[in-house]
C-alpha cells in the first residue's frame, strides 16, 4: 500500500524507477542490462524468500512454485507502476498487485 500511496502523491508520475532505467537502457547497453537484471533480482529474491519460509512452515502448498510466484509478484508491481504512470492513478497498480496476491492466496494451504 505504501507504493500504491506514493504513486497517488505524484499522479502516477514517474513509475518505477528501475523500470525507468530498464526501459530506457536495457536494448542499448548490455553492461547496463546485466546491472538492471542483478538489480531486480535483488528485489525479487527477498520475495521468494518469504514465499519459501511460508512454504517451509507449511502455510503454502508444498507443490507452489515459489520462483514463479516471485516473478510473477514483481512483473505485477512493475506492469502496475508502469500503468499508473500512464493513467497517472495508482489504481492500476493496486488491480495488478491484488491480483498476484489473490494467485499466491491460491497456495496457501488450509
Amino acid at each position: 500500500e505504501a507504493a500504491a500511496l506514493r504513486l497517488e502523491a505524484v499522479d502516477g508520475a514517474g513509475g518505477c524507477e528501475i523500470g525507468s532505467l530498464a526501459s530506457e537502457l536495457a536494448d542499448v547497453d548490455p553492461e547496463a542490462r546485466a546491472d538492471l537484471a542483478n538489480s531486480f533480482e535483488r528485489w525479487e529474491g527477498p520475495i521468494r524468500s518469504g514465499l519459501t519460509r511460508m512454504q517451509d512452515r507449511g502455510d503454502l502448498q508444498k507443490d507452489a512454485d515459489v520462483a514463479a510466484l516471485a516473478v510473477a509478484l514483481l512483473a505485477a508491481i512493475q506492469g502496475g507502476m508502469l500503468l499508473s504512470q500512464v493513467r497517472r492513478s495508482a489504481t492500476p497498480y493496486r488491480y495488478a498487485v491484488a491480483a498476484a496476491i489473490e494467485h499466491i492466496e491460491s497456495f496457501v494451504t488450509q
